[in-house]
């Protein structure tokens, strides 16, 4: 199934926010649940091998888009030899985006692709976070591959792929883990730093952070632990 969403957010009267295209189409449905936030709401069960959902967002400067999702996305194979679900988040910032979806669970024979591409602009400010579970409680684990690329002004500030579950080319147990999970924040500047299992990298004026392991819910307290940036609801206030 191949699914859309498009949401804009401009700078409106007051300082306000105002958002004149919120539409979605196929697996998703999009709701305005804040001065500032949309809600990503899934309409059917999956997605399913082979099932393609693309989420456009465009954030002009002066304005603001929170982006949630209401529940995790678990990820079910096709019948048969199923072929990779894909979800692309392809985001054009001038202003703040704060991207947070809940988790993705992949299932065993699953295979999910998550790509995020986001241009910005010089003074644009993001925040983007991933959650990946590699199969439910007492099944085998399904493949995840996720891509990051993040532009400012054109020039390449982050491009990564991560792989993960078997057949990943760096999944090799017993250096395999099944839990992941990765923020990426432009707009203030941090320091290396490292935990159990956690690393946090700087970029120009800002950093990504990185943690994985067996179980996701210890996975994102190792990650907590290296600073998490507020959300935009409460650095507005």
């Amino acid at each position: 199934m191949r699914t859309l969403v498009e949401v804009v957010a401009r700078p409106g009267p007051g300082g306000r926010t105002v958002l004149p295209v919120v539409r979605a189409s196929g697996q998703l449905a999009v709701r305005r649940t804040g001065p500032t936030t949309v809600h990503l709401v899934a309409t059917a069960f999956g997605p399913l091998g082979g099932d393609d959902a693309e989420v456009r967002l465009v954030v002009e400067a002066g304005a603001r888009l929170i982006v949630r999702t209401v529940a995790a996305a678990v990820v079910l194979p096709a019948r048969g030899e199923s072929p990779p679900s894909l979800q692309r988040i392809r985001a054009e910032v001038a202003g703040v985006l704060d991207v947070r979806p809940e988790p993705t669970v992949v299932t065993a024979g699953a295979h999910h692709r998550a790509v995020l591409h986001a241009q910005l602009t010089e003074d644009a400010e993001l925040t983007a976070t991933e959650q990946v579970q590699l199969g439910r409680s007492g099944e085998q684990p399904g493949r995840w591959t996720g891509t990051t690329r993040i532009e400012r002004a054109g020039v390449p500030l982050l491009h990564t792929t991560v792989g993960l579950g078997p057949g990943a080319a760096a999944w090799l147990p017993p250096v395999a883990p099944q839990a992941y999970a990765s923020t990426v924040h432009l707009g203030s500047t941090a320091g290396r730093a490292t935990g159990d299992d956690a690393v946090r990298l700087p970029l120009d004026r800002g950093w990504v952070a990185t943690a994985w392991g067996e179980r996701l819910t210890p996975t994102l307290a190792r990650l907590a632990l290296l600073g998490q940036p507020a959300p935009v609801e409460e650095a507005l206030s």
